[in-house]
């Protein structure tokens, strides 16, 4: 046994596993310190054993590759033969830092060479020599002067690996109890309702989707608060009407011509904050450039996770979470899905799977999406009949993805024991327009194509499963509803409505307060003064401070085809006294300016278009 740890690669390894052990410790308890002023000391241990057993892993796989090149470097017969060995064992671990530095900053290959990529990189290099220095050092002194370090260091190193995976995963197995269900909510970004098979779609885009719908409550007539991401997830969060929260702006042009977006302030309430305060585990996976949480939409998530990328990466970091946190703590789990927002690029074999019909992307450059779009909009770009057809197929072939998807979840919730007794909401931000009036993507007027949304409330233990409800509600209604399925009464100004007694009843209940007969929805547009409209379930009225404002029949015109604001009369006016009444009433919001990055990834989604 002596003889055997008097080997050079014995050697080596046991004298990296001590500080190995010390750097994991230390990275664990800086990563997972929140969670103990959140409540959650368990998983601030669990953070520690993550940490250790990667710092571990990696201080054998450093050495087993430091020990291959010492033997290389030997046949070469070359004096710097430590420095080689150490730069060659260390490369893939820089590499690694690499990419996620420049994922975690949204930089594509091509770009590594730019001003704002190229820094960052040249700082991480800079990093990594040094540390590779200190090392190289640390290696030549053990070459020169090999010596095995006390065997108590390594033991340590085991032993409070050993623990710490043994203590977390029996405690983690333990049932955490409480009346309260876990809440998850899956919001699918630009998700039109009526291109689900449970809204009555045609094509089978929704497998999975139809049957969550089934064990749930079907809301027919969802109304998203805007048009667009950032105002309608402020109003998710909020339970509150945009011209309350006053987030409006991603990208808007100042005077000195630098882009600036708004801010979720701090004294706005959300839905994560108040189930926090009530003991939730909160916990966000998100890919979505406007809902950084810079910009306040991290607010009462103990862990706010950006930009994660497909619905398959997120589920990939989601499902370990839920067999680990999810299974010790009663939870909140909100995961945003980017996947179906356009352009619409699905993987083989969906790109297909509904049809081709035209080359309708030929010579578009997708850097400068939003370009694209605003060519549409403006009429300098025609779309033919067919090329409208391919997007279509193309966005329910996306769709149909995004659903395969959530079905593997869900039967991974079902496999845990976790779907049962969970209330799940499924709904989205906003729709997306296929030249309906006259443009495609969103982010425009407020039309029906943009703002009914599909909203799915499974409640535990199926409890109303099948039932349809006809009457309007809308996205703030989301937050109160959730309060009240979990039994929480907070002391929050809300807009929403707490749709239960709807779900009771199968239908709007005769006692319902007038606020929650209508639908608020604003949109920022063209940088001038937020549009808004106020939907019942016969009317929308369209109120520009500075254009034309619209009324619609919705009953005798679905497609809002037959404006009659000119023709207003003693049922329509008070619409619009209400419309001109909110947009007075309409609040600020703190912004911040938009760095080059930021600005990159909203050109991206088309949402700069210059």
């Amino acid at each position: 046994m002596k003889s055997l740890a008097r080997q050079p690669f014995v050697q080596l390894l046991l004298a990296a596993l001590g500080p190995a052990a010390l750097v994991g410790v230390a990275a664990g308890t800086i990563a997972g310190w929140h969670y103990l002023d959140a409540g959650f000391p368990l998983l601030l241990l669990d953070a520690v054993r993550r940490a250790l057993a990667w710092t571990l892993a990696g201080a054998a796989v450093y050495v087993a590759l430091y020990a291959l090149g010492r033997r290389l470097a030997a046949r070469l017969s070359t004096p710097w033969s430590v420095a080689l060995s150490a730069a060659v064992a260390a490369a893939p671990f820089v590499t690694l830092a690499g990419y996620r530095l420049n994922r975690a900053r949204a930089v594509r290959p091509s770009e590594i060479l730019e001003p704002y990529a190229l820094v960052p990189n040249l700082l991480l290099l800079a990093g990594c020599f040094a540390a590779y220095t200190a090392v190289a050092a640390a290696l030549l002194a053990l070459a020169r002067k090999p010596r095995t370090p006390p065997a108590w260091v390594p033991a340590a190193a085991a032993a409070a690996l050993v623990t710490l995976q043994a203590g977390v995963s029996w405690a983690f197995r333990q049932d955490a109890g409480g009346e309260r269900p876990d809440v998850i909510v899956l919001l699918v970004d630009a998700l039109r309702a009526d291109h689900l098979g449970c809204y009555g779609y045609g094509r089978d885009t929704s497998p999975a989707i139809d049957a969550l719908a089934r064990d749930g409550v079907v809301f027919r007539q969802a109304i998203s608060q805007s048009t667009f991401t950032k105002t309608s997830i402020a109003s998710l969060f909020t339970g509150r009407y945009p011209y309350r929260h006053g987030v409006y702006w991603g990208s808007r042009r100042t005077t000195d011509d630098t882009r600036t977006a708004d801010l979720l302030g701090e004294s706005e309430t959300t839905i994560a904050e108040v189930l926090r305060d009530h003991g939730y585990l909160t916990a966000a996976w998100v890919q979505n450039s406007h809902l950084r949480p810079v910009m306040g939409f991290g607010q009462g998530f103990t862990d706010y996770r950006d930009q994660q990328g497909s619905i398959r990466r997120i589920h990939r970091r989601v499902l370990p979470w839920l067999h680990g946190p999810g299974r010790r703590y009663g939870f909140f789990a909100y995961l945003h899905y980017i996947d179906l927002h356009d352009p619409y690029r699905p993987e083989p074999p969906y790109d297909t799977l509904f049809g081709t019909h035209a080359d309708v992307y030929r010579g578009v450059d997708f850097r400068r999406w939003g370009a694209f779009l605003a060519a549409v909009r403006d009429g300098e770009k025609t779309l033919t009949e067919a090329e409208v057809e391919q997007l279509r197929a193309l966005y329910d072939g996306q769709l149909r993805a995004i659903d395969d998807e959530i079905g593997r979840l869900l039967d991974r919730l079902r496999d845990a024991g976790l779907y049962d007794d969970a209330l799940i909401v499924l709904t989205s931000d906003h729709g997306d327009a296929f030249m309906e009036h006259g443009f495609i993507s969103h982010s425009a007027a407020p039309y029906e194509e943009l703002v009914r949304v599909p909203l799915v409330v499974k409640l535990p233990g199926q409890r109303h499963a099948g039932t349809v409800v006809e009457s309007q509600v809308r996205l703030v209604d989301v937050m109160p509803t959730i309060l009240a399925a979990t039994g929480i009464a907070a002391d929050v100004d809300l807009d929403g409505c707490d749709l239960m007694p709807w779900i009771a009843a199968g239908g709007r209940p005769g006692s319902a307060a007038a606020e929650c007969t209508y639908a608020v929805i604003e949109i920022a547009e063209d940088d001038g003064p937020p549009a808004l409209a106020v939907r019942t379930e016969r009317f929308k009225y369209i109120h520009r401070p500075q254009g034309r404002d619209e009324l619609y029949d919705l009953a005798a015109d679905p497609g809002e085809r037959q404006d009659l604001a000119a023709a207003l009369d003693e049922e329509t006016a008070p619409l619009r006294d209400l419309a001109q009444g909110l947009a007075a009433r309409r609040a600020g919001a703190d912004s911040m300016a938009l760095d080059e990055k930021l600005l990159r990834e909203l050109r991206a989604l088309g949402y700069v278009d210059d």
